[in-house]
C-alpha cells in the first residue's frame, strides 16, 4: 500500500503556534510538504518552524492575525513569496469566549466571528484565487461539534456552524468549475490546552492531537474521495457528520393551518433510524460510546468544554 505524500505541496495552517494547528503542521512537513505556520504569538510560531526545520521539512513563519482581510492576505503572500504557491489550507486559529446569551459582551461577538469565519474567508479567498489559477488545491475549514448547540458557548457555535456553509459553498464552487478542489470541515477533538483535566484522563492517549492530524492529512491529499463533508476526528476515531432532514408530513393541500400542524407534528419530527444529535453533549455521547465503549462519569464528559 502506497504512503500518503505531499511532497510538492505548499500548506498554510492558521492557528499553528500549538495543539492542533502544531500536530497539522508537522505531520504536512513530515509528509513532504512546504509550511507556512501562521499564528500571532511569535514565539510559538518560530519553535514550530525550528521544530520542522530540525526534522528536515521546509517552514516559514507568518505572525499576520487572520481576522483582517489585510492579514489574511499577507500569510498567502508568504507561502506565494517563499514557495510559488498554495495547494493546501487548514483554517485552525480560533478564540473562545465562554458565556451565556444573556450576559456575553457584543465585542466578544464579533471577535469569534472575526477570527472563526471571517478568518476563514480572509486567508481563504486569496488562497482561493491561486489554487482556482492552476485548478487545484485542497481546503480543511474547522468546524466543531458545536454546531449542535451548546449552552455557554451561542458566539463559537454560531461562528462554528457558519463555517459549515461557507465549506458547502466553496465546495459546490469548485465542482461547477470542474476544479480539482476540495473542501471539507473537520470538528476535532484532543487534548488541547482548553480540555478538561478529567476528560484527558479519561481518554489518556486517545485525546493525542496527532489522531486528529492523521485525518486532516487525508483530507489534504490527492487521494481525498470528498467534496462538501463534515468529518469529526478524535480519540482515533473518524466518522461522517450530517445535515439531515427527516421525510416530514405533507398534507396534499393549500389552507395549511396551526392546527393541522399541531396535529401531525409527530410525522413532523419523525427521525425513522437517523441519529440527530440535539446538543453537543448528545454528539459527544455517541462518539464516547464508540470509542470508550460506555458512558464517562459526567465530570469527564465535555473534554472541550470551552472549545473543540
Amino acid at each position: 500500500m502506497t504512503k500518503i505524500d505531499l511532497t510538492g505541496r505548499v500548506g498554510i495552517v492558521t492557528g499553528a503556534g500549538r495543539g492542533l494547528g502544531r500536530s497539522y503542521a508537522l505531520l504536512l512537513a513530515d509528509r513532504g510538504a512546504a509550511v507556512v505556520v501562521n499564528d500571532v504569538d511569535d514565539d510559538e510560531v518560530d519553535a514550530v518552524v525550528s521544530e520542522i526545520d530540525s526534522r528536515g521539512g521546509r517552514a516559514v513563519r507568518a505572525t499576520a492575525s487572520v481576522a483582517t482581510p489585510e492579514g489574511g492576505a499577507e500569510i498567502v503572500e508568504a507561502a506565494i513569496a517563499a514557495f510559488g504557491q498554495v495547494d493546501l489550507l487548514i483554517h485552525n486559529a480560533g478564540v473562545v469566549f465562554p458565556n451565556r446569551f444573556a450576559d456575553q459582551p457584543i465585542e466578544q461577538v464579533r471577535q469569534t466571528l472575526d477570527v472563526h469565519l471571517f478568518g476563514a474567508w480572509h486567508v481563504g479567498q486569496p488562497a482561493w484565487r491561486d489554487m482556482t489559477a492552476r485548478g487545484y488545491g485542497r481546503v480543511v475549514l474547522t468546524s466543531s461539534m458545536a454546531q449542535f448547540g451548546h449552552y455557554r458557548q451561542p458566539a463559537y457555535a454560531s461562528a462554528k456552524t457558519a463555517v459549515i456553509g461557507l465549506m458547502r459553498s466553496l465546495a459546490h464552487d469548485a465542482e461547477d468549475q470542474g476544479l480539482d478542489i476540495k473542501v471539507n470541515a473537520i470538528c476535532p477533538l484532543a487534548g488541547t490546552r482548553l480540555a478538561l483535566p478529567a476528560a484527558k484522563e479519561a481518554w489518556g492517549d486517545l485525546m493525542d492531537p496527532a489522531n486528529v492530524a492523521a485525518v486532516v492529512a487525508y483530507l489534504l491529499s490527492s487521494e481525498c474521495p470528498v467534496n462538501g463533508e463534515i468529518i469529526h476526528a478524535g480519540g482515533s476515531h473518524a466518522a461522517r457528520g450530517i445535515l439531515g432532514q427527516t421525510p416530514g408530513w405533507f398534507s396534499g393541500q393549500p389552507g395549511l393551518t396551526p392546527e393541522d400542524v399541531r396535529d401531525h407534528w409527530t410525522q413532523v419530527m419523525a427521525s425513522a433510524d437517523l441519529i440527530l444529535p440535539t446538543s453537543g453533549a448528545d454528539q459527544m455521547q455517541i462518539v464516547e460510546r464508540t470509542v470508550l465503549g460506555h458512558v464517562v462519569p459526567p465530570s469527564a464528559q465535555h473534554p472541550l468544554q470551552q472549545a473543540t
